[in-house]
């Protein structure tokens, strides 16, 4: 019984961390391919934490650490650094 429930909470977490994969993953493709300006990105930025942030509330800084730098790469590399477009709003998060 013990070992029933423990396997169902390891499942419920293995499946809200492929959900936090997917969140992730579908923000860096809009980065990508749909954000328009640096102002919607750090709005799409701020919305994934957000999201992961219902389904891990106390993993902010696990959030920081692991995806925020990858969501910035993707940023730096479709607009640049802070320094390149210091007029952007990015240069908070850059």
């Amino acid at each position: 019984m013990i070992g029933e429930q423990r396997r169902a909470v390891l499942e419920e977490e293995e499946a809200r961390l492929r959900r936090v994969q997917l969140l992730v993953d579908a923000a860096c493709y809009r980065l990508r391919r749909q954000v328009a300006t640096p102002r919607e990105a750090v709005d799409l930025i701020v919305e994934t934490k957000a999201r992961v942030l219902e389904l891990f509330p106390d993993k902010a800084p696990q959030f920081d650490l692991i995806y925020l730098p990858r969501l910035l790469r993707v940023v730096r590399a479709r607009w640049g650094t802070a320094q390149a477009r210091s007029s952007e709003p990015m240069g908070a998060l850059l």
